[in-house]
Formats: C-alpha cells, structure tokens, sequence
C-alpha cells in the first residue's frame, strides 16, 4: 500500500475511535446531569447541607470535564475525517506512483515515434529506421498491460484508459508492419495521423490531472 493509502486507514481509524469515546463521554455526560438534578432536587437536612454542596460542586466539575472531553473528541473525528476525505480525493485527481510512471514512460515513447517516422522520410539506412521503430512500437504495445487505478475518478480511468488503449493499439499496428513500411507515403501519414490522436490522449491526460508539461519535457 502506498503512504497516502495508510494516511487513510489511519486517519479512519483514529475517527472511528474519537466518534466512539466521543458518544461514551456525552453519554456520561448526561448520567452525570441526571444524578446532579437528582442531588440539586433532594432535600437535606441542615446539617448535611454542606455534603450536598460538596457533591454538586464535584458532580458539576465531572461534568465541564466530561463535556470539555467530548467536545474534543468530536473535533478529532472531524479533523480525522476530513482528512481521510482528502485523502480519497486527492488520490482521485491525481495519477498514482504506477501510473505516474508509466505516463513519463508514454510521453518519452510516443515523443520518440513521433520523430522516428519523421526521420524515416528522408534516411538513407532503411534497416537501422526499420529497428528503431519496431523497437519503440514493442515497448507502446506493452501498454496494453496498463489500466487506471479504480481510486481514480471514473472520467479520470476513462481518460487514462483511453490513453493507455490508444498506444497499445499504435504500438501493434507499427510492430506488424513489414521492413521498410515507411516508404509508402499514405501508409506512413497515416501512422503519423495515429500518432497525433494518441497525443490528443495524451494532452487530455496531461490536462485532467494538471501535470507539468515541462517537467515531462525535462524527465525525457
């Protein structure tokens, strides 16, 4: 488990527990209420008057502790919640270790494509372009491994699947073209045309979880 999934069950955790002694404490609170009416309510004699005093200072005293101490305990189970929630949702907007990686990963790859079938217009070593290309679709075709973590929004699985999904499918279709696929013009836009619609994925990644484009750029 990651640290921010721990951060949750501890943060749930310590809530369940402020809510129960919270509950427990204005329970006794209230019994304690009841024997000081109780007490406030029963005649005396005068010469115990002063014990009655006694027990209505202490039980009044018991009581400012007991609602002081749940007071307290219930500002926990808010603060303990609240930060469990948060904890859900940022994990909801943004991409998780796994994901992070592998769209530092996509971003290098599908930038590498890009510039390979660019390069292969004009190379004069048709086999070396052939390699280079095949090399990268084996790594895009990989892809196919990778889905969005449920904790995601379900817009933020979808958008990333849909990224995920669309270089699988570039990686496949450029792995099982022949040597020298690249000099057939039509053939070879419209690879360039699939690239571009893999890069609209990427950019609607890069847009929905507000990644910094530059740091990618730098991590290339």
């Amino acid at each position: 488990m990651t640290i921010l999934d721990w951060f949750f069950i501890v943060s749930l955790s310590i809530a369940s527990v402020g809510l129960l002694f919270a509950g427990t404490s204005f329970y006794l609170m209230i019994q304690t209420k009841k024997a000081l009416n109780k007490v406030k309510r029963t005649k005396v004699k005068k010469k115990k008057k002063k014990q009655k005093k006694r027990k209505i200072r202490e039980l009044t005293k018991k009581s400012k502790k007991q609602w002081t101490f749940g007071i307290v305990l219930s500002l926990l189970f808010v603060l303990s919640m609240l930060s469990a929630s948060y904890s859900l949702y940022y994990q909801a907007m943004h991409l998780s270790q796994k994901d992070s990686k592998a769209v530092i990963q996509g971003y290098y790859l599908v930038g590498n494509i890009e510039k390979e079938l660019q390069a292969a217009k004009t190379t004069d070593n048709d086999i070396k372009a052939g390699k280079n290309i095949k090399l990268l679709a084996g790594q895009l075709s990989s892809y196919g491994i990778y889905k969005a973590t449920i904790r995601n929004t379900e817009q933020g699985q979808k958008t990333l699947n849909k990224y995920y999904k669309s270089m699988k499918e570039l990686g496949i279709n450029l792995s099982s073209q022949t040597d020298g696929f690249f000099k057939d013009e039509m053939l070879l836009n419209e690879f360039e045309a699939d690239v571009a619609a893999v890069k609209k994925n990427q950019a609607a990644v890069v847009s929905y979880f507000k990644i910094n484009e530059k740091a990618l750029v730098n991590k290339k």
